[in-house]
């Protein structure tokens, strides 16, 4: 208020106008601000989450029982909110471990088969009744071979596999010993556990076999890096023992005259298509008629499965000659990779024509989720298996695997003398 000459001068109702004036157009334009659309990598991520937390707890058996309830959904939109902030690999391992957290063997999030940010160690490694050894190695290498790995990054082998177990969907010990190896050659599951070193290496520990130790540092390559490895069995002029003589064969026989035994090592339920399994039966059988046979064995150590229904023309053909299938003369090899329709292989062989079981443990337990589905993520090309059935071959318990009637294990020992003591088990 000014006064002029006594009288009041009101330029406030002025000042508001002009102000209300300009607020008034400045407003629309600040609401008009454009807001930065989400990245094509965060909404193809999006989409594929979505359609995960709408399809997989329908198609998924007994989803409520096996994952508690919200804690699926609570995950996912973690995950979801994080994309923008993770690698694509750490998206991938992230729902490998929430799928995973039901313990059950078929239902799983299975590794990208495209370009994706993945690496990993140039070594295979598996694991021997007496530690964990490096199986195959690149030419660098190489004098890793044979020996037994004592620490990834500081930490005992043992502890790495505890550490990387809730990536895997497993249902017993001996499936995670099959399946853990691959894991403790991540790199970036290895980083995230903090085993790396601060330049992207890999000191690996190890004990040769004269007993001396060797400190080994690994540079990863990228997942789909075509590497030629070299095997310990190469590396070292190992004997190789009988059942590693066709390993990439789906099936295949070999008669031992010296024992009159009829070896076959039955490796996946599928028809070759080079020999479906009817011809393949059929020639068997033409050769065991017209040879004396003392044992039969079939070898179901490394089938992870496929369709039951392919070794019918086996069971049946045992069924009708009792030289081969009388109790005491049929034995069936089984171990830690026998899984899925191989264990139901196992199950058929011992329960219908009494063979003898010899080797360890089976990867999966006799009542366990089967029948498996796929879920496809379209943008990440991500598959995800689903288990649509429950089977109960075991009525009033609820082991944690199906026992051999004679367990044995294979040692490194084994492997550098090139011997088979689960077949020598059984010869004799």
């Amino acid at each position: 208020m000014i006064l002029i000459h006594g009288k009041e001068l009101r330029l406030v109702p002025y000042f508001f106008k002009v102000t209300t004036v300009l607020l008034a157009g400045l407003l629309p334009a600040l609401w008009s601000v454009p807001q930065a659309a989400p990245d094509p990598r965060s909404q193809k991520w999006s989409q594929d989450l979505d359609l995960l937390a709408r399809e997989f707890p329908s198609r998924q058996l007994d989803f409520q029982k096996l994952y508690p309830a919200k804690k699926f959904e609570t995950e996912l939109q973690a995950i979801k909110k994080d994309i923008s902030v993770i690698s694509d690999a750490e998206i991938v391992m992230r729902l490998k471990r929430l799928v995973a957290s039901a313990h059950v063997g078929h239902t799983a999030v299975q590794f990208p088969k495209g370009e994706m940010a993945f690496h990993r160690i140039p070594l295979v490694l598996s694991w021997y009744s007496d530690g964990l050894v490096v199986t195959d190695a690149t030419a660098e290498y190489n004098q890793a071979l044979g020996a037994r790995v004592s620490r990834i990054g500081g930490m005992p082998a043992a502890q790495v596999e505890a550490e990387v177990a809730p990536y895997i969907s497993y249902e017993n010990e001996l499936w995670l010993h099959l399946s853990s190896p691959r894991y403790m050659t991540i790199y970036e599951l290895l980083a995230h556990l903090h085993l790396s070193r601060a330049d992207g290496r890999v000191d690996f520990v190890l004990v040769k076999l004269d007993g001396s130790t060797l400190s080994l540092t690994v540079v990863p390559v990228e997942w789909s890096a075509k590497t030629t490895l070299i095997t310990a069995v190469d590396a070292l002029h190992l004997p190789v023992p009988l059942f590693r003589k066709q390993p990439g064969s789906y099936y295949w026989y070999e008669y031992l005259a010296d024992s009159q035994t009829l070896y076959l090592q039955y490796n996946v339920c599928a028809d070759d298509p080079k020999l479906p399994f009817q011809e393949f039966s059929n020639g068997l059988f033409t050769f065991a008629d017209a040879h004396p046979i003392q044992r039969t064995v079939v070898d179901l150590r490394f089938n992870q499965g496929g369709n039951s229904r392919v070794i019918g023309p086996l069971l049946e053909g045992l069924k009708a000659r009792k030289n081969l299938s009388a109790q005491g003369r049929l034995f069936a090899l089984i171990g830690r990779a026998t899984f899925s329709s191989g264990f139901l292989a196992a199950l058929n062989l011992r329960n219908d024509l009494h063979a003898i079981l010899v080797g360890e443990p089976t990867g999966e337990k006799p009542n366990s989720y089967g029948e498996v589905r796929e879920l496809v993520l379209p943008n990440s090309g991500l598959v995800v298996t689903y288990s649509t059935k429950f089977f109960r071959f075991v009525k009033y318990a609820d082991p944690p695997f199906y026992a051999p009637d004679i367990q044995v294990t294979r040692s490194l020992a084994d492997l550098l003398a090139g011997r088979d003591p689960v077949l020598d088990a059984a010869m004799k």
